[in-house]
């Protein structure tokens, strides 16, 4: 169990998991200064520590749509809004109950995903990121994260943070050779995520690394998936890296009757 943990913290979690509290920073690597309103920062505070956890997005007016494996439930989350268009930030702690995917396998076992709803307590005056438009599969996305800038082809990966948020774009591309080699180098994590849904990206000089998970994965003004985990865990820009994929037909029916259930009137 100890060697599938730390498995799993190296090649999966890009962030902070919930069973570790290693703190991680934020970094995009070949990314430029951009700005998405819409883009959120999560972190934790416990016993006095804070540490930048992961990155979100408003796809409502009160609902976060990040990376599961961000929650840890020993330390209080706080989420960055920009409470105004242009405005400062402004940072709230998230008090409700998170809403994490979840099914049932073939022995009726429940297996979580890596998809979460953060709910704010009060309503923001953002624009929300636009839910995906699945009839048309960009072949070209964006990510973002507040990243340090540093880091070439098969650099180590190295902690860092960037008071600006860094975006990069990248390549749709086959999760055929990132399967295989999670598959043979890290065979339980694979019987972790084999059963989820995710699409690849992947581009020259460019890679997310450590603690850019949960941030949106975009085209033209709509989220087509969440950051999830690294290619490579040691190396950067070796690997393509995976995101959850929102155009599965099960998750984005979770996202909508989720957000229209817990915002009706009671």
């Amino acid at each position: 169990m100890a060697a599938l943990a730390d498995a799993l913290m190296l090649l999966l979690w890009v962030g902070v998991t919930a069973s570790t509290t290693v703190d991680l920073q934020k970094r995009i690597i070949g990314g430029q200064p951009c700005e998405r309103q819409y883009h959120v920062k999560l972190r934790g505070v416990a016993a006095g520590r804070s540490s930048s956890l992961c990155g979100g997005s408003l796809i409502s007016d009160r609902w976060i749509l990040t990376a599961a494996h961000c929650l840890n439930p020993k330390r209080t989350m706080f989420a960055n809004v920009s409470v105004h268009p242009g405005g400062p930030a402004q940072e709230v702690q998230i008090t409700a109950e998170p809403v994490i995917y979840t099914d049932k396998d073939k022995n009726n076992n429940s297996r979580s995903h890596d998809l979460m709803l953060l709910q704010l307590p009060g309503p923001s005056n953002i624009q929300p990121v636009a839910l995906p438009d699945c009839g048309d599969h960009p072949k070209k996305v964006e990510v973002a994260g507040h990243a340090a800038t540093t880091g070439g082809p098969k650099d180590e990966r190295k902690r860092g943070v960037s008071p600006t948020l860094q975006c990069a774009e990248v390549d749709v591309v086959s999760c055929d050779d990132l399967e295989n080699s999670v598959k043979t180098n890290f065979p339980q994590v694979y019987q972790v995520k084999v059963y989820q849904h995710w699409f690849c990206g992947q581009s020259a000089r460019k890679d997310i690394c450590y603690g850019d998970s949960g941030g949106g994965v975009v085209n033209q003004g709509k989220i087509y998936g969440v950051i999830s985990f690294l290619g490579d865990p040691n190396k950067v820009c070796t690997k393509a890296a995976a995101f959850m994929d929102l155009c599965n037909r099960e998750y984005a029916t979770w996202v909508r009757e989720t957000i229209e259930i817990k915002m009706s009137p009671v």
